[in-house]
């Protein structure tokens, strides 16, 4: 059950905020007991019926607020009623086998968890090597390119968890506001005597939480939208009422926030690092003596493992990758690889960031070299390396300003790039 929603894991945290939310209506009316025991069975039934485990976890943290701040003494018939709907929930999990879902991974090894642990246990070293963040949308590519062991070929879409996804993606500031912007939420909308049913809206958000825990939902619009209601009907009452938490509890999630961060950060220091960022790669040092403009389409789009593969066994220089000649920086005194295409912007962006470089090899250029600015009596060390199946065009132009380099029985892919750009036996 996905409720077209796409995934049933998303769709098991929206069921999860629902079913803590409807509880609400037992604050609202007498009656609403009723209403929200009846809701709160059938959403339990779509639950079961999405066989996500997380989402069943999320449910009994939400849960919590909402028992401890229920009214006492508990009516028998309340209890009674909860009870046959619990009961009715175990026995559609019965029905459906789901409880054999449930219980993998704690006989017998599930590779959903075990997945999930391998690759959550590369979050802290990818927070720690990127202090400004791996960009929006790059946690899983950049997972896959610098970090997955190399003996294995999952494929990710994502970090399977939506916070680590932020706080990979993120720098150090917005990720103390992102930590501190959970535990703010949850300090606003911790219950007090005049305000029991706060305990709805903390519910929600820690259901959303532990969601967001066990796989990337939160990129999902619609599962803000009932937290969102939550927090703004908290918001609202606790300023019409002017009732605000006391300056000094700020102090609490300001201390936890930095903490969880600084244990992040101790848990994400590793020997052999990288420097990585949404622009750029470094490995082995701060300062390249060897940039690659890396062309996904040139040097395949696992460009990155190509390359650890070929450093478990080899040395080489200290390495700058980027994928855009924008995102070229100061290369004096290094060796420029560049593969791809450029426009006539990036012919004149790479024609001067090269200007003071040692040496500009250029794989396979499809232009001329009177577009680069270049000439014979150029300073630099130029060198052009093509394909022997897909040789250019314009080849022959640049025999006049370059030492050429053909590699037999290649085209337009350079498979083993690494050894053909670095070794010296193959130049």
């Amino acid at each position: 059950m996905d409720w077209g929603l796409g995934n049933p894991n998303t769709t098991a945290a929206l069921i999860t905020t629902l079913m803590v939310g409807v509880w609400a209506f037992s604050w609202l009316r007498k009656w609403g007991f009723w209403v929200a025991v009846i809701l709160f069975t059938g959403m339990g039934i779509c639950l079961i019926h999405t066989f996500s485990r997380g989402g069943l976890i999320a449910l009994f943290a939400g849960m919590i607020p909402l028992v401890i701040m229920a009214p006492r003494p508990w009516p028998w018939f309340r209890i009674i009623t909860i009870t046959i709907a619990v009961w009715i929930m175990i026995g559609f999990s019965i029905y459906l086998n789901a409880h054999q879902r449930y219980g993998q991974g704690v006989i017998k090894e599930d590779r959903s968890i075990t997945n999930r642990l391998k690759l959550w246990k590369s979050g802290p070293p990818m927070i720690v090597e990127a202090p400004s963040g791996w960009g929006f949308g790059k946690a899983a590519n950049s997972y896959t390119q610098w970090y997955q062991p190399l003996d294995r070929q999952e494929r990710y879409r994502n970090f399977v968890n939506s916070h680590f996804d932020m706080l990979i993606e993120l720098g150090w500031p917005l990720r103390f506001l992102y930590v501190f912007g959970w535990l703010g939420i949850f300090l606003l909308c911790w219950p007090v005597a005049r305000f029991r049913w706060f305990a709805v809206p903390l519910g929600i958000w820690l259901a959303f939480a532990v969601a967001a825990i066990f796989s990337s939902v939160a990129v999902s619009p619609w599962l803000w939208i009932l937290p969102g209601m939550a927090l703004l009907a908290v918001i609202v009452c606790r300023w019409h009422f002017q009732c605000w938490p006391r300056a000094v509890l700020w102090s609490i999630p300001t201390a936890t926030a930095l903490m969880v961060l600084s244990m992040l950060f101790l848990s994400g220091q590793r020997a052999g690092k990288i420097y990585g960022s949404s622009d750029l790669v470094l490995i082995g040092g701060t300062k390249p003596t060897v940039w690659l403009v890396a062309d996904p389409k040139v040097l395949g789009q696992e460009y990155g493992r190509t390359l650890r593969k070929y450093l478990q066994s080899h040395e080489t220089e200290i390495l700058g990758i980027v994928e855009s000649v924008e995102n070229l920086p100061d290369a004096s005194g290094a060796t420029v690889i560049f593969t791809g295409t450029l426009d006539e912007e990036g012919k004149a962006r790479l024609a001067s960031l090269s200007g003071n470089a040692a040496e500009l090899i250029l794989v396979a250029p499809s232009f001329l070299p009177h577009e680069l600015e270049l000439s014979i009596h150029s300073n630099r060390k130029i060198k052009v390396i093509v394909g022997e199946l897909a040789q250019s065009a314009s080849l022959q132009a640049w025999k006049d300003v370059a030492e050429i380099q053909i590699v037999e029985g290649v085209g337009a892919f350079f498979q083993n790039w690494p050894e053909i750009f670095f070794d010296k036996q193959h130049q």
